[in-house]
């Protein structure tokens, strides 16, 4: 499995026009209502390859959701993560149990409270910064830490939503 999500607490419109911003473009290429077992199968073209980056997104408890369908969004850095953030809380988790990675990443009001990245592949990309309120019983310390938190969040699901496929 490869999971991968990034939540701002913000209202979709707000959160879709600033993902818009901190990604240089005007605005989506294609954004359509859509089922999510339907997302990744309408992402793709007639010969199975993503048609551009593929997001599945939907509002949660206060929260825009954005899966990652098509992996584009892993291993930015949290400082630009910051920046699209700014002073909303935001967290991006994402998890490869093939390769195997594990990447966390939890902003508030400004401020780079979690950044953890555990990748085998690339070990000296790693990264162990600072800690969560959660992590004293459990910490964080692999990326199967990482898989179990996006696992557990309950933010992190909806069955309809609006696909975002932005093409180059």
């Amino acid at each position: 499995m490869n999971p991968s999500y990034f939540r701002i607490k913000l209202p979709f419109e707000e959160a879709k026009v600033r993902l818009c911003k901190w990604w240089g473009i005007d605005a989506p290429t294609e954004l359509i209502n859509i089922d999510y077992f339907k997302a990744v199968e309408s992402a793709c073209n007639e010969n199975g390859n993503w048609r551009g980056a593929a997001l599945y997104v939907y509002e949660n408890d206060e929260w825009t959701v954005f899966e990652d369908l098509s992996g584009g969004f892993a291993t930015i850095p949290a400082d630009s993560w910051a920046k699209f953030a700014q002073k909303d809380s935001f967290i991006f988790a994402g998890y490869n149990d093939a390769i195997p990675y594990g990447e966390l990443i939890v902003i508030d009001d400004g401020e780079i409270i979690r950044e953890f990245l555990d990748f085998s592949d690339e070990p000296e990309e790693n990264v162990d910064i600072g800690k969560l309120e959660q992590e004293e019983e459990t910490p964080i310390e692999s990326w199967c830490e990482v898989a179990s938190f996006v696992d557990e969040d309950d933010i992190a699901f909806s069955d309809t939503g609006w696909l975002w496929v932005q093409c180059n």
